[in-house]
């Protein structure tokens, strides 16, 4: 005698039904995982060659001679990007215009003495600082006025747009010396050199050292320096994180070993002349890298 099994039909069918939300369920799974990876935007190390933009009037950091790019930001820049397996190719870059190059997508990169700050950090990525200093101030060599901060009170000190530099000479604090902005550095000098119509010229003081180089009849005033410290770093669009920790972890590298003091005393060898404790200066800590490397804001 052959027993039927009981109620197996609603049973079958409901194990259909179950097989079929499952196979739509990793369907969508699938769809959805294929959708996140096309948003994600390829490597801007893909194809090996990678757009630097960096500047070509600031002996020591970064200028252009016979059509060669030469300096410590594109010795950082072409350091970091050997590690990830790339190479740049660099182009010119006013200050004004190092984040709209990036959010335009006209350089994949700014290395430019540019600092990283809070504000920055909400628009860009960065990984960094690359070297770290304080604003300061050069005067002509023979001119021996300005040795304090009070001297500089009721004098013309020239500085250029989109800088951090200039930003810091508008506070209160400073409302008695008599700041003026000019297009670039190279007017700016001019106007100290030649026309004498500034008494001085303020920003970074590794700036002001690399113009030293260039022009022997003017000096750094070691004294003098305004606001907190200025970070310098690897700047970049948004969107680009796991390339943005890449050239972190080779900048831990780099400033880790030899090879930055060797690169930064080549670059700007005024400055080892002029400071005994340069690199206790100017050479970022690893801690501050990993504080201020690929973040919206940095990590207190």
């Amino acid at each position: 005698m052959t027993t039927r099994p009981e109620n197996t039909g609603p049973r079958r069918r409901t194990a259909r039904r179950r097989a079929t939300l499952l196979a739509a369920a990793l369907a969508l799974g699938a769809l959805t995982a294929s959708a996140c990876a096309d948003d994600q935007p390829p490597s801007l190390f893909a194809d090996g060659k990678v757009l630097v933009g960096t500047k070509n009037d600031q002996p020591g950091t970064a200028v252009v001679r016979n059509y060669k790019f030469s300096g410590f930001d594109t010795t950082v820049a072409r350091q970091v990007l050997k590690a990830v397996g790339a190479k740049a190719d660099f182009g010119i870059v006013p200050s004004e215009d190092r984040r709209a190059v990036l959010t335009d997508k006209t350089k994949d990169l700014v290395v430019a003495t540019y600092s990283i700050t809070v504000d920055r950090m909400k628009a860009l990525d960065f990984a960094g600082p690359y070297a770290t200093t304080y604003q300061g101030l050069m005067v002509r060599r023979n001119d021996h006025r300005i040795k304090k901060p009070d001297d500089v009170n009721g004098k013309r000190v020239c500085t250029w747009p989109g800088t951090t530099s200039a930003t810091t000479l508008e506070g209160p604090q400073y409302d008695r010396i008599a700041v003026y902005e000019q297009p670039d550095a190279s007017t700016c000098i001019n106007d100290l050199k030649v026309k004498k119509t500034a008494d001085a010229v303020s920003t970074d003081q590794m700036i002001l050292y690399g113009f030293t180089q260039e022009n022997p009849d003017l000096k750094v005033v070691p004294d003098i320096t305004y606001g907190s410290a200025n970070q310098y770093g690897i700047a970049m669009a948004k969107g680009h994180r796991q390339d943005c920790l890449k050239l972190r972890d080779a900048l831990r590298e780099y400033i880790g070993d030899n090879t930055w003091s060797q690169d930064f005393a080549t670059s700007l060898p005024s400055i080892p002349k002029a400071d005994a404790t340069w690199e206790t200066d100017f050479k970022p800590r690893i801690e501050t890298v990993d504080s201020l490397s690929c973040r919206d804001r940095p990590r207190t």
